[in-house]
């Protein structure tokens, strides 16, 4: 379970979840109240306040999305062979 784990965490990180990374430490649902504290005051921080129930379900749902994407496992593609270059056909000297 630990050289699972280990091996999880070491692993390269491709493209989706990098995305998901990022989705989820910007859709974490605590900032969905810092965001409505500093947008206090202003029409989209009153609108946002009106609707905070659907703020947290909306960013809770983003954060699970990146949660997913940045902890799933990418494709092995190299793993079987399949991306490998195959050497060029040696030719036989002309001299």
């Amino acid at each position: 379970m630990r050289t699972r784990l280990r091996a999880a965490l070491r692993r390269e990180m491709t493209r989706p979840n990098k995305v998901g990374a990022i989705v989820a430490m910007l859709t974490c649902p605590c900032h969905a109240a810092m965001l409505i504290i500093v947008l206090a005051g202003t029409g989209a921080g009153t609108w946002l306040a009106a609707r905070q129930a659907y703020l947290y379900l909306g960013f809770t749902l983003a954060f699970l999305l990146g949660l997913w994407l940045m902890l799933r496992p990418g494709a092995a593609a190299c793993a079987d062979g399949a991306c490998r270059v195959p050497a060029p056909p040696e030719r036989p000297n002309a001299g």
